[in-house]
């Protein structure tokens, strides 16, 4: 499993005085918890970077049933496709508790874009990476049981966003099996019935929405097994 710093963000990539550049072209503007910040099929008018808070991103069953595909955090940018292809937005994006964005127009975005080759450059590799991505979870879908998916997705959350406690645990904060289910597009208690096993196993300890995980190495070397390429997640470190 390898950390990415290109998965989450094209702007803290670019050079110093170009990154600058491109922020003073940047407004902020708060969100409350479950605002929509645009939904499937809007025009693409913005591009957006967090500063604070979370974002959700969700699509949907014919159903109506959410499905949170994944879950942005400070530093993330996101919302360049639509400005690049012209086609209106493919998924869903809601604010997680109190969220500040920082906001780029349209016609700043092309502008730079057209201006400063490093921007269409950083934008490359991080859609590359993200397709990388795109592709495994269609794998995973297709080809693994509910459990190797589950195991899979707490390694990448434990190695990307874990911290450690005095103990050399891997500690998770908000991750409950309802925000489980709606990732995995499964049931809430499938996911119960999953996390029990792993439990038993030892690989995980569930709280709560506290997840421990008391060996790293052992959970990711899991994912070996039943993983054909290397896993790769965002690299939130400074």
């Amino acid at each position: 499993m390898r950390k990415v710093q290109g998965l989450h963000s094209w702007i803290d990539s670019l050079p110093p005085a170009l990154r600058e550049t491109v922020r003073a072209r940047m407004n902020r503007r708060p969100y409350e918890d479950g605002q929509p910040i645009y939904l499937i099929g809007e025009e693409g008018r913005e591009l957006f970077q967090i500063v604070s808070g979370k974002v959700r991103v969700v699509s949907f069953t014919e159903e109506g049933k959410e499905v949170q595909l994944a879950e942005l955090r400070s530093g993330d940018c996101f919302g360049e496709l639509s400005l690049i292809t012209g086609l209106g937005r493919d998924v869903s994006m809601f604010a997680t508790g109190q969220t500040e964005l920082l906001v780029l127009r349209r016609g700043d975005f092309q502008q730079l874009y057209d201006d400063h080759r490093e921007i269409p450059r950083e934008l490359n590799k991080l859609l590359a990476h993200r397709l990388i991505v795109s592709y495994t979870i269609l794998t995973d879908a297709c080809l693994l049981p509910l459990r190797h998916r589950l195991t899979r997705v707490l390694a990448q959350l434990a190695y990307s966003e874990g911290t450690t406690d005095e103990n050399g645990n891997t500690i998770v904060e908000g991750v409950t099996h309802e925000k489980l289910a709606t990732m995995l597009g499964v049931t809430r208690q499938a996911i119960t019935r999953e996390m029990k096993v792993l439990e038993e196993t030892e690989l995980v300890h569930a709280r709560y929405s506290r997840v421990c995980v008391p060996e790293i190495s052992r959970l990711v070397a899991s994912c070996k097994l039943f993983s054909g390429g290397e896993l790769i997640v965002p690299d939130y470190s400074d």
